[in-house]
């Protein structure tokens, strides 16, 4: 007797030519094994689960009663084979009456990309040929394919009445992958991925991840379709987060103070070289303005800029200016001033060239320390700005003080005491101010300054407090 299992029968079947036979006449029964799917892609208990649905559809098929798995296996055991040497079916009669089943069912759940793709073949027991082939495709997550998998079982069995319905899905595949995945502004996954939606029409789809920039799209998914999408994040330079857009408050006044800045400093800059081509104080105010504009506006970008931090630079730069005007006078631009009125005969203050001069380069190398001063990923309190400014003239009247107590008359000396105490006091100003934080909240980020906190005062084991010079909210 040859050995033969239902096993070898499907795999000989497989490879033998398609055909088609009638449905079971009225009033007969067909028994019908399904012996299982073979996949790759699926884990082994996903294909029991498979299997028992499709062993249920056969079940309860008119025409058609289910041989039990069982009993092949019985059969199996009894003959002692293994599966690697089921592959002889010369003997499918004798392999059918043992079993009681007419025609055998083999599928196969392959996956190609996102789409499963279930076959179904029916096989006659005596003559080994597929009688009947069912394929179905579908798209979507594991444990929904069940659907599909009843669907092309009912098919086989010839079931009347199945209304397959696919569903409604969006594809979408991103370059680079790992990309977050919004539907409708709701977190479906990240990329790449398969979203069933709820029923046909337009839906809004974002893609969003750290250091590209934000891509969107309006997609239209039609009835029982999939709506395929391939998207490609192109690469930011510099992120913005929240929190530093919430300090970017004094970025405007800061911008619109470089822009007329500029302006005049180019003016300025014109007559302190002494320049006589009224077209050049005309252009150039044109074209160096919007050019600071756009250079602060790129400097500033995803910078903190909050309003602490504007006006310590814009203000600084206005001093500044102030200290390079009044060294102007100090070192000789008066006297030259006084001798220019003398020869028109008039007793009038004049401009001269000096005078803009320093005055611009004092601005210029004020704001400049000033920003470099104020740098870093924390906002600028507005309380420092007030404390630094108030050192900076206390020390210039400690500065003008020493050279009067020494009895010193050079203005080159009171200028120079008036200026190392202005740049002592605002030093120190920093410094005893180092530990100033911003007191406000800003966004869902709280600055809140530091309370007053013990601390040791000697060896004796004393404690005493320790109070900020001065604590401003806003």
């Amino acid at each position: 007797m040859k050995r033969s299992i239902a096993l070898a029968v499907v795999l000989f079947a497989a490879f033998s030519a398609i055909g088609q036979e009638a449905d079971p006449a009225v009033g007969e029964t067909v028994g019908v094994a399904f012996v299982g799917f073979d996949s790759g892609d699926i884990s082994e208990s996903g294909r029991l689960i498979l299997s028992d649905l499709v062993r249920r559809e056969i079940s309860i098929a008119p025409g058609f009663s289910l041989v039990d798995r069982g009993d092949i296996e019985l059969l199996l055991e009894e003959q002692e084979l293994r599966l690697s040497e089921a592959f002889d079916a010369s003997d499918p009669v004798r392999i059918g009456a043992l079993t009681g089943a007419g025609s055998y069912i083999v599928g196969r759940i392959g996956l190609l990309g996102t789409l499963y793709i279930i076959s179904l073949r029916m096989i006659d027991v005596e003559t080994g040929q597929v009688t009947r082939t069912v394929t179905e495709e579908f798209i979507g997550p594991l444990e929904d394919l069940r659907k599909p998998v009843r669907v092309a079982a009912q098919k086989i069995l010839g079931v009347p009445g199945i209304e397959v319905n696919q569903g409604e899905f969006i594809s979408i595949e991103t370059d680079p992958p790992g990309v977050g995945v919004y539907v409708n502004g709701l977190f479906e996954g990240n990329g790449p991925v398969v979203i069933r939606v709820p029923k046909p029409g337009k839906y809004d789809v974002k893609l969003a991840t750290d250091g590209y920039k934000p891509w969107s799209q309006n997609v239209n998914v039609e009835k029982n379709a999939t709506f395929f999408l391939k998207a490609r994040l192109i690469k930011q330079e510099k992120i913005v987060d929240e929190r530093t857009r919430a300090l970017q408050d004094g970025r405007v006044s800061f911008l619109t103070f470089t822009t007329v800045y500029a302006a005049l400093a180019s003016e300025a800059t014109l007559y302190a070289l002494g320049s006589d081509n009224v077209r050049l104080y005309v252009g150039l105010p044109l074209l160096t303005s919007p050019l600071a504009f756009f250079g602060a506006l790129k400097a500033t970008d995803g910078v903190v800029m909050n309003s602490g931090r504007s006006f310590m630079i814009m203000s600084s730069t206005m001093w500044g200016s102030t200290w390079g005007l009044v060294a102007s006078f100090v070192f000789g631009a008066d006297g030259a001033t006084d001798a220019a009125a003398d020869q028109e005969g008039s007793s009038s203050f004049g401009f001269l060239p000096l005078h803009a001069g320093l005055s611009v380069a004092g601005g210029l190398v004020y704001g400049g320390l000033s920003t470099w001063l104020t740098s870093g990923d924390e906002p600028f309190p507005s309380s420092r700005v007030w404390l630094y400014h108030l050192g900076s003239v206390l020390g210039s009247f400690l500065g003008l003080g020493v050279p009067y107590v020494f009895g010193a008359e050079s203005p080159g000396v009171i200028y120079g005491g008036m200026l190392a105490g202005s740049l002592a006091g605002s030093a120190t100003a920093l410094w005893l101010t180092r530990d100033y934080t911003e007191g406000r909240n800003v966004g869902n980020v709280s600055f809140i300054p530091e309370p007053p906190r013990p601390v040791a005062l000697g060896p004796d084991g004393g404690f005493g407090i320790y109070l900020p010079l001065l604590n401003a909210r806003y």
